[in-house]
Protein backbone atom coordinates (compact mmCIF):
# COMPACT_ATOMS: atom_id res chain seq x y z
CA UNK A 1 0.00 0.00 0.00
CA UNK A 2 1.08 3.85 -0.40
CA UNK A 3 1.93 4.95 2.96
CA UNK A 4 3.31 8.49 1.51
CA UNK A 5 2.82 10.49 -1.20
CA UNK A 6 3.95 14.05 -1.69
CA UNK A 7 5.05 16.39 -4.36
CA UNK A 8 8.39 18.58 -3.92
CA UNK A 9 8.40 22.21 -5.09
CA UNK A 10 11.94 23.70 -4.46
CA UNK A 11 12.30 21.47 -1.36
CA UNK A 12 8.77 22.33 0.36
CA UNK A 13 6.56 19.28 0.90
CA UNK A 14 2.63 18.93 -0.58
CA UNK A 15 0.67 16.36 -0.14
CA UNK A 16 -0.63 14.68 -3.43
CA UNK A 17 -3.57 11.79 -2.99
CA UNK A 18 -2.59 8.01 -4.07
CA UNK A 19 -4.91 7.35 -6.72
CA UNK A 20 -3.50 6.68 -10.20
CA UNK A 21 -5.71 10.10 -10.81
CA UNK A 22 -4.31 11.85 -8.62
CA UNK A 23 -0.37 10.49 -9.07
CA UNK A 24 -1.02 11.16 -13.17
CA UNK A 25 -2.31 14.73 -12.61
CA UNK A 26 0.60 15.42 -9.45
CA UNK A 27 3.37 14.33 -12.60
CA UNK A 28 1.89 16.04 -15.30
CA UNK A 29 2.07 19.04 -13.04
CA UNK A 30 5.39 19.06 -12.07
CA UNK A 31 7.92 21.90 -12.76
CA UNK A 32 11.39 21.81 -13.95
CA UNK A 33 12.86 21.19 -10.13
CA UNK A 34 10.03 19.54 -9.41
CA UNK A 35 10.00 15.62 -8.07
CA UNK A 36 7.19 13.31 -6.78
CA UNK A 37 8.32 11.14 -4.00
CA UNK A 38 6.12 7.83 -3.11
CA UNK A 39 6.59 5.72 -0.59
CA UNK A 40 5.13 1.67 -0.43
CA UNK A 41 5.13 -0.99 2.03
CA UNK A 42 3.99 -4.80 0.88
CA UNK A 43 2.85 -3.47 -2.15
CA UNK A 44 0.54 -6.27 -3.70
CA UNK A 45 0.60 -6.96 -7.57
CA UNK A 46 -1.83 -4.56 -8.95
CA UNK A 47 -1.09 -1.54 -6.61
CA UNK A 48 2.58 -2.24 -7.96
CA UNK A 49 1.83 -2.26 -11.78
CA UNK A 50 -0.67 0.89 -10.96
CA UNK A 51 1.70 2.55 -9.66
CA UNK A 52 4.24 1.22 -12.15
CA UNK A 53 2.14 2.46 -14.83
CA UNK A 54 1.68 5.79 -14.10
CA UNK A 55 5.79 6.00 -13.21
CA UNK A 56 6.47 4.39 -16.60
CA UNK A 57 8.34 1.69 -14.79
CA UNK A 58 10.11 -1.39 -16.62
CA UNK A 59 8.06 -4.38 -16.57
CA UNK A 60 11.15 -6.31 -15.38
CA UNK A 61 11.92 -3.54 -12.53
CA UNK A 62 8.03 -4.06 -11.52
CA UNK A 63 8.76 -7.57 -11.14
CA UNK A 64 11.78 -7.24 -9.05
CA UNK A 65 10.07 -4.70 -6.47
CA UNK A 66 7.52 -7.65 -6.05
CA UNK A 67 9.76 -10.96 -5.80
CA UNK A 68 11.98 -10.66 -2.37
CA UNK A 69 15.34 -12.00 -1.71
CA UNK A 70 17.02 -9.86 -4.22
CA UNK A 71 20.34 -9.41 -4.43
CA UNK A 72 21.72 -5.98 -3.59
CA UNK A 73 22.35 -4.23 -7.32
CA UNK A 74 21.84 -1.21 -9.26
CA UNK A 75 20.12 -1.57 -12.35
CA UNK A 76 19.69 0.74 -15.02
CA UNK A 77 16.78 1.05 -17.64
CA UNK A 78 16.09 3.34 -20.39
CA UNK A 79 14.85 6.32 -18.27
CA UNK A 80 15.18 5.49 -14.56
CA UNK A 81 16.80 2.83 -12.47
CA UNK A 82 16.15 0.42 -9.33
CA UNK A 83 18.12 0.22 -6.78
CA UNK A 84 18.03 -3.06 -4.39
CA UNK A 85 18.89 -2.74 -0.60
CA UNK A 86 18.39 -4.79 2.40
CA UNK A 87 17.55 -3.02 6.17
CA UNK A 88 18.90 -4.88 9.04
CA UNK A 89 18.06 -4.85 12.27
CA UNK A 90 19.82 -6.32 15.00
CA UNK A 91 18.51 -7.84 18.40
CA UNK A 92 19.46 -10.79 20.80
CA UNK A 93 22.26 -11.85 18.37
CA UNK A 94 19.63 -12.10 15.82
CA UNK A 95 19.67 -10.14 12.11
CA UNK A 96 16.91 -9.71 10.19
CA UNK A 97 17.16 -8.01 6.75
CA UNK A 98 14.27 -6.54 5.07
CA UNK A 99 14.11 -5.48 1.19
CA UNK A 100 13.80 -2.03 0.03
CA UNK A 101 13.64 -1.42 -3.81
CA UNK A 102 14.10 2.47 -4.53
CA UNK A 103 13.18 3.62 -8.36
CA UNK A 104 14.87 7.05 -9.20
CA UNK A 105 13.36 8.81 -12.76
CA UNK A 106 14.18 12.20 -13.56
CA UNK A 107 10.92 13.58 -11.76
CA UNK A 108 9.90 10.79 -9.31
CA UNK A 109 11.36 8.64 -6.68
CA UNK A 110 9.44 5.29 -5.50
CA UNK A 111 10.57 3.56 -2.42
CA UNK A 112 8.64 0.01 -1.86
CA UNK A 113 9.67 -2.09 1.01
CA UNK A 114 8.59 -5.17 2.06
CA UNK A 115 8.16 -4.97 6.07
CA UNK A 116 10.77 -4.12 8.18
CA UNK A 117 11.59 -0.58 9.99
CA UNK A 118 9.96 2.13 8.04
CA UNK A 119 11.79 4.70 5.97
CA UNK A 120 10.22 7.36 7.64
CA UNK A 121 13.28 9.08 9.06
CA UNK A 122 14.79 8.89 5.80
CA UNK A 123 12.32 11.58 4.59
CA UNK A 124 12.09 13.76 7.23
CA UNK A 125 15.82 13.84 7.16
CA UNK A 126 15.74 15.10 3.85
CA UNK A 127 12.95 17.37 4.90
CA UNK A 128 14.95 19.46 7.10
CA UNK A 129 17.51 20.10 4.03
CA UNK A 130 15.19 22.13 1.83
CA UNK A 131 18.44 23.45 -0.15
CA UNK A 132 19.43 19.65 -0.82
CA UNK A 133 15.65 18.60 -1.95
CA UNK A 134 15.49 21.69 -4.69
CA UNK A 135 18.26 19.32 -6.18
CA UNK A 136 15.53 16.81 -7.51
CA UNK A 137 14.93 13.33 -6.33
CA UNK A 138 18.45 12.58 -6.71
CA UNK A 139 18.75 13.91 -3.24
CA UNK A 140 15.56 11.92 -1.80
CA UNK A 141 17.59 9.14 -2.87
CA UNK A 142 20.85 10.09 -1.38
CA UNK A 143 18.73 10.86 2.26
CA UNK A 144 17.09 7.15 2.48
CA UNK A 145 20.28 5.25 1.09
CA UNK A 146 22.14 7.54 3.88
CA UNK A 147 19.96 6.40 6.35
CA UNK A 148 19.61 2.78 5.39
CA UNK A 149 23.59 2.61 5.54
CA UNK A 150 24.33 4.82 8.32
CA UNK A 151 22.38 1.52 10.20
CA UNK A 152 24.73 -0.72 8.97
CA UNK A 153 27.31 0.54 10.89
CA UNK A 154 25.58 1.01 13.71
CA UNK A 155 24.92 -2.93 13.80
CA UNK A 156 28.50 -3.37 13.08
CA UNK A 157 29.57 -1.90 16.33
CA UNK A 158 26.27 -3.67 18.14
CA UNK A 159 28.09 -6.84 16.37
CA UNK A 160 31.85 -6.07 17.92
CA UNK A 161 30.40 -5.72 21.48
CA UNK A 162 28.80 -8.84 21.43
CA UNK A 163 31.84 -10.54 19.89
CA UNK A 164 33.95 -8.75 23.05
CA UNK A 165 31.22 -10.48 24.96
CA UNK A 166 32.28 -13.66 23.95
CA UNK A 167 36.35 -13.09 23.84
CA UNK A 168 36.09 -12.15 27.14
CA UNK A 169 33.60 -15.17 28.26
CA UNK A 170 36.29 -17.26 26.34
CA UNK A 171 39.62 -16.17 28.32
CA UNK A 172 37.72 -16.43 31.32
CA UNK A 173 38.96 -18.59 34.40
CA UNK A 174 35.50 -20.46 34.19
CA UNK A 175 34.70 -23.43 32.38
CA UNK A 176 32.11 -21.84 29.62
CA UNK A 177 30.12 -23.11 26.55
CA UNK A 178 30.28 -20.43 24.24
CA UNK A 179 30.65 -22.39 21.19
CA UNK A 180 27.01 -22.22 19.91
CA UNK A 181 26.68 -18.74 20.48
CA UNK A 182 30.14 -18.40 18.45
CA UNK A 183 28.48 -20.60 15.81
CA UNK A 184 25.43 -17.83 15.56
CA UNK A 185 27.47 -14.87 15.54
CA UNK A 186 29.21 -16.54 12.69
CA UNK A 187 25.61 -16.86 10.46
CA UNK A 188 24.67 -13.64 11.83
CA UNK A 189 27.63 -11.83 10.40
CA UNK A 190 27.06 -14.26 7.10
CA UNK A 191 23.72 -13.05 6.83
CA UNK A 192 24.80 -8.80 7.47
CA UNK A 193 27.74 -9.73 4.86
CA UNK A 194 24.99 -10.47 2.52
CA UNK A 195 23.52 -7.08 2.69
CA UNK A 196 26.45 -5.02 2.73
CA UNK A 197 29.03 -6.34 0.58
CA UNK A 198 26.92 -7.04 -2.72
CA UNK A 199 26.50 -2.84 -2.32
CA UNK A 200 30.00 -2.18 -2.58
CA UNK A 201 30.67 -1.90 -6.24
CA UNK A 202 27.18 -1.03 -7.51
CA UNK A 203 27.39 2.11 -5.48
CA UNK A 204 30.76 3.52 -6.15
CA UNK A 205 29.70 3.18 -9.88
CA UNK A 206 26.69 5.40 -9.44
CA UNK A 207 28.71 7.52 -7.41
CA UNK A 208 30.90 8.54 -10.65
CA UNK A 209 27.45 9.01 -13.02
CA UNK A 210 24.96 10.44 -10.63
CA UNK A 211 22.96 13.21 -11.99
CA UNK A 212 23.21 15.98 -10.79
CA UNK A 213 26.98 15.75 -10.38
CA UNK A 214 26.62 17.64 -7.11
CA UNK A 215 25.59 14.06 -5.58
CA UNK A 216 28.19 12.75 -6.24
CA UNK A 217 30.54 13.68 -3.42
CA UNK A 218 27.50 12.52 -0.99
CA UNK A 219 27.40 9.18 -2.78
CA UNK A 220 31.23 8.63 -2.74
CA UNK A 221 30.71 9.11 1.04
CA UNK A 222 28.00 6.41 0.62
CA UNK A 223 30.89 4.21 -0.53
CA UNK A 224 32.86 4.86 1.83
CA UNK A 225 30.53 3.97 4.81
CA UNK A 226 29.71 0.66 3.17
CA UNK A 227 33.40 0.02 2.74
CA UNK A 228 34.07 0.68 6.62
CA UNK A 229 31.54 -1.60 7.06
CA UNK A 230 32.30 -4.45 5.46
CA UNK A 231 35.71 -4.16 7.07
CA UNK A 232 34.23 -4.31 10.21
CA UNK A 233 32.12 -7.74 8.91
CA UNK A 234 35.71 -8.89 8.12
CA UNK A 235 36.66 -8.22 11.62
CA UNK A 236 34.55 -9.60 13.01
CA UNK A 237 34.51 -12.79 11.02
CA UNK A 238 38.21 -13.03 11.84
CA UNK A 239 37.63 -12.66 15.83
CA UNK A 240 35.04 -15.24 15.45
CA UNK A 241 36.79 -17.51 13.62
CA UNK A 242 39.75 -16.78 16.64
CA UNK A 243 37.11 -17.30 19.52
CA UNK A 244 36.38 -19.96 18.55
CA UNK A 245 39.36 -21.28 17.97
CA UNK A 246 40.53 -20.57 21.45
CA UNK A 247 37.69 -21.78 23.13
CA UNK A 248 38.25 -25.34 21.52
CA UNK A 249 42.23 -25.36 22.47
CA UNK A 250 40.51 -24.44 25.92
CA UNK A 251 38.30 -26.72 26.17
CA UNK A 252 41.34 -29.74 24.92
CA UNK A 253 43.48 -28.25 27.54
CA UNK A 254 40.75 -28.89 30.29
CA UNK A 255 40.21 -32.34 29.27
CA UNK A 256 43.94 -32.57 29.21
CA UNK A 257 44.28 -31.01 32.85
CA UNK A 258 41.36 -33.51 33.89
CA UNK A 259 42.55 -36.62 32.04
CA UNK A 260 45.98 -35.52 34.45
CA UNK A 261 43.86 -35.71 37.69
CA UNK A 262 41.96 -39.22 36.72
CA UNK A 263 45.38 -40.83 36.25
CA UNK A 264 46.97 -39.17 39.42
CA UNK A 265 44.19 -40.32 41.31
CA UNK A 266 44.10 -43.75 39.61
CA UNK A 267 47.72 -44.30 40.01
CA UNK A 268 47.26 -43.27 44.29
CA UNK A 269 43.95 -45.76 44.85
CA UNK A 270 46.42 -48.28 42.95
CA UNK A 271 48.70 -48.66 45.75
CA UNK A 272 46.79 -49.88 48.66
CA UNK A 273 44.99 -51.83 46.22
CA UNK A 274 47.32 -53.82 45.43
CA UNK A 275 48.87 -53.93 49.36
CA UNK A 276 45.22 -55.12 50.36
CA UNK A 277 44.89 -57.48 47.61
CA UNK A 278 47.99 -59.31 48.57
CA UNK A 279 47.00 -59.51 51.69
CA UNK A 280 43.65 -60.94 50.81
CA UNK A 281 45.14 -64.20 49.24
CA UNK A 282 44.43 -67.08 51.62
CA UNK A 283 47.70 -68.29 51.70
CA UNK A 284 48.34 -70.00 55.03
CA UNK A 285 52.53 -69.32 55.14
CA UNK A 286 52.53 -65.63 54.48
CA UNK A 287 54.93 -64.29 57.64
CA UNK A 288 53.16 -61.26 57.88
CA UNK A 289 49.93 -62.67 59.05
CA UNK A 290 51.07 -63.93 62.58
CA UNK A 291 52.57 -60.34 63.11
CA UNK A 292 50.62 -58.56 65.79
CA UNK A 293 51.33 -55.06 64.81
CA UNK A 294 51.18 -56.45 60.76
CA UNK A 295 48.08 -54.42 60.12
CA UNK A 296 49.12 -51.18 61.79
CA UNK A 297 52.16 -51.72 59.98
CA UNK A 298 50.20 -52.27 56.91
CA UNK A 299 47.97 -49.50 56.84
CA UNK A 300 51.01 -46.95 57.69
CA UNK A 301 52.74 -48.09 54.61
CA UNK A 302 49.67 -47.68 52.41
CA UNK A 303 48.87 -43.87 53.84
CA UNK A 304 52.60 -43.09 53.79
CA UNK A 305 52.90 -44.15 50.03
CA UNK A 306 50.09 -42.42 48.68
CA UNK A 307 50.82 -38.80 51.03
CA UNK A 308 54.06 -39.11 48.70
CA UNK A 309 52.71 -39.91 45.52
CA UNK A 310 49.99 -37.38 46.30
CA UNK A 311 52.97 -34.66 47.22
CA UNK A 312 54.66 -35.41 43.76
CA UNK A 313 52.07 -34.95 41.83
CA UNK A 314 51.28 -32.31 43.56
CA UNK A 315 54.22 -30.48 43.10
CA UNK A 316 54.41 -31.46 38.95
CA UNK A 317 50.87 -29.85 38.71
CA UNK A 318 49.14 -32.67 38.10
CA UNK A 319 46.64 -32.21 40.69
Amino acid sequence: MIIDCAVYRDGSREDTGPTTEELTAALAGLGDDDFLWIGCNNPTTDEMQRVGGVLGLHPLAIEDALERHQRPKIERYRDHLIMSMRMVSYSDDDIETHEVNLFLGEKYLLTVRHGGPSLVEGRRRAEKRNEALAHGPTAALYAVVDTIVDRYEQIARELETDVEEVETSVFSDQLTSDSTRIYRLKREALEFRRAVVPLKEPVVRFSETAQPAEARPYFRDIADHLSRAAEAIDTIDHLLDNALTAHLAQLSVQQNSDMRKLAAGATIFAIPTAIAGIYGMNFQYMPELSWRAGYPICLAVMGGLCAYIYRRFKKSGWL
